[in-house]
């Protein structure tokens, strides 16, 4: 009657960059987990196994820092804080330890010298980090000069395993 027993309404916050990020990059891998299970394009099995992969690492690093980049956040550690908020958002508990897993192991991959003997796997692993980080890379530059697409490679990549 007098509306003092009406409560507030919960007016809701502004989005951060990094909520926003997270978010764009979390609404492809959703998608495409759906679509998974629903029967669609590919199994749940085949989803599952090539979110895990070094292509998505890469995507996943290639995206957060070209957006970081372009933010131009110049202290290293905001950089890493804003990046770490990113994967936590996307991934609770799980999401730096993923992408350190992966940054590591292409790191490790990069130091081993010219000439000697190198697993095929690695090889081939290293490359598809790296094709990861150039899709994505290229992708978010695209999408600033078409604000009206949406990003698709990730998505794409997890329905089709191709990139």
């Amino acid at each position: 009657m007098f509306g003092f027993l009406q409560g507030k309404k919960k007016e809701k916050q502004p989005e951060s960059q990094s909520e926003a990020i997270a978010r764009e990059l979390f609404g492809q891998i959703s998608e495409a987990r759906d679509e998974a299970r629903t029967g669609g394009i590919v199994t749940e099995q085949a989803f599952n196994d090539r979110l895990n992969t070094m292509f998505v690492a890469g995507y996943l690093i290639g995206y957060v820092d070209q957006y970081l980049e372009e933010l131009n956040i110049e202290d290293t550690a905001e950089k890493k804080a804003e990046a770490e908020c990113i994967f936590e958002t996307m991934f609770p508990g799980s999401g730096m330890s993923f992408v350190k897993t992966k940054l590591a192991a292409r790191k490790k991959a990069a130091e081993i010298p010219k000439g000697s003997e190198v697993d095929e796997e690695v090889v081939r692993q290293c490359s598809d980090f790296d094709k990861g980080m150039a899709a994505a890379e290229e992708e978010v530059t695209t999408l600033h000069q078409d604000e009206a697409r949406r990003p698709e490679r990730l998505k794409g990549f997890l329905l089709l395993g191709e990139f």
